[in-house]
């Protein structure tokens, strides 16, 4: 009989961004013929999307409580659970709730910011009542066990993985002219324009353009992406640099790639990534990339064949950073091999066989 999880998740298929997209690739690795998922999203609607063989996903509910509810109906319709995966440290009480219930194996999964504080007392014990808890970075795993009771055996590093589509490639004269970039450099930054992740570091890079462009008279940076903190950061971008940033919006992935291949320098000096996937796309494009000191950056950065890593606080030294690797050409993107889909698919199930092999520990209560 083939394995089953039951997966509880803020967003997977037909949701955008960098969990939908890990969720997405970790059940794609996982859907081997021999497991069974069946995905109960807060967000995304999967209606034809050709989901993989053995893979089901509800719709979604945001509501909390009718989420808790339709999960504990779903799940006991599901039975037997081998797994109950939960995609948020948040959901841990009803992921927790429903491996008692079902006699089924218990798993987190962590991405960065969400653990990196300490959280309320019962979130916290019942992480510490996981059989295994994912994260993707090692700095994500150090703070983790700094502050939860786990063991550090049942605490493992799952990256994440760089699409296949993401290949060096000649740039596109035509895109260029029709973004009417002129000659560059261009550097690019890709990400959500949120109030609430400032901490991406676009305006660190605004402020260094004026004495860059005093050698580069026409760089220009491209910031593509879409949030409510995209009014002021115009407005930011104009008094401090006036001329020298290109706003795109919100860009598709499908877009991505030659945008990427584009860009002369990847810079997001951004100090609290869970990981930073955009860093090793951009390299996997061939582009050398510039990254903040924080979170999990150093793990998407992995050596000087990728780019480097410096104190946004700096300004000197990011302008610096800046100009160095602008001097340095292209990336090598053999460097982000370990991280594409075979590695991934093959680390994440070895994870989740090690997992089915151990005894379940649902016998205490919290």
């Amino acid at each position: 009989m083939a394995s089953r999880i039951l997966a509880l998740v803020g967003d997977c298929y037909g949701a955008r961004g960098g969990i939908a997209r890990y969720n997405q690739d970790l059940f794609d690795a996982l859907a081997d013929g021999d497991v069974e998922i069946l995905i109960l999203p807060r967000h995304g609607d999967a209606s034809g999307i050709a989901l993989p063989p053995g893979v089901r996903q509800n719709p979604p509910i945001f509501g909390r409580l009718r989420f808790s509810f339709a999960a504990i109906v779903a799940a006991w319709r599901f039975r037997p659970v081998d797994t109950v995966f939960c995609g948020h440290v948040f959901m841990a009480p009803l992921g927790y709730l429903l491996a008692r219930l079902l006699g089924a194996h218990y798993w987190i999964q962590a991405h960065g910011t969400d653990v990196w504080k300490d959280r309320r007392g019962l979130v916290r014990r019942l992480i510490g009542r996981a059989d295994l808890v994912s994260t993707v970075s090692r700095e994500t795993r150090r703070i983790l066990l700094g502050w939860v009771d786990l063991a550090p055996e049942r605490v493992r590093v799952l990256p994440d993985t760089v699409q296949d589509v993401f290949t060096p490639g000649p740039p596109s004269e035509a895109q260029r002219e029709r973004l009417a970039l002129g000659a560059g450099p261009i550097l690019l930054t890709v990400g959500r324009l949120a109030a609430s992740e400032r901490y991406k570091g676009h305006e660190a890079v605004f402020s260094v353009l004026a004495r860059l462009r005093e050698k580069f008279p026409h760089l220009v940076h491209v910031v593509a992406g879409d949030g409510d903190d995209r009014a002021r950061l115009e407005m930011v971008a104009a008094e401090v640099a006036p001329g020298a940033v290109r706003f795109l919006g919100f860009v598709p992935d499908a877009d991505l790639p030659d945008l990427y291949r584009l860009a002369d320098l990847y810079v997001m000096p951004s100090t609290e990534e869970g990981f930073g996937i955009v860093y090793l796309e951009a390299a996997a494009c061939g582009l050398r990339v510039v990254g903040g000191k924080g979170g999990g950056t150093a793990d998407a950065i992995p050596d000087e064949r990728v780019g480097v890593i410096v104190d946004p606080a700096d300004r000197q030294a990011l302008a610096d950073a800046i100009e160095q690797q602008l001097a340095l050409g292209r990336a090598d993107p053999a460097a982000v091999e370990p991280y594409r889909r075979p590695s991934f698919v093959a680390a994440a199930r070895a994870l989740y066989a090690r997992l089915s092999g151990q005894p379940r520990r649902m016998t205490a209560r919290p």
